[in-house]
């Protein structure tokens, strides 16, 4: 899993994500990122997550933790460009209703904004 941040306009952080979710290491470090960007008062999140191409059950956690993270300090996180395979496996686990999803990250932080 590899990782890139930027920092748009009002604060809102779009982290983009490429490759496999799937825990470990990588994933530790995407949330100790966020958990750093929470402390630096950061509380807008957009996940951009066009190039995932597979995430499995401890992936889904870490996930669910961070947006648990980001609403414990009254913040908001918004998943885009979510693949039908993604999409699937979040409808099945009803996640999907959890998460609010966007086509794109311009939608995404729309709704932020």
């Amino acid at each position: 899993m590899k990782l890139r941040q930027k920092e748009l306009d009002g604060g809102i952080v779009v982290f983009e994500i490429e490759g496999n979710i799937i825990g470990g290491p990588d994933a530790m470090g995407f949330n100790d990122e966020l958990q750093k960007l929470i402390g630096k008062g950061k509380n807008k999140f957009v996940l951009d997550m066009k190039s995932v191409e597979h995430i499995n059950s401890s992936g889904l956690g870490i996930l669910i933790a961070s947006l648990n993270a980001v609403h414990q300090v009254n913040g908001n996180l918004k998943v885009a460009n979510v693949s039908p395979r993604v999409f699937d496996l979040l409808k099945i686990t009803k996640l999907n209703q959890i998460f609010e999803l966007h086509e794109s990250v311009e939608d995404a932080v729309k709704a932020l904004a």
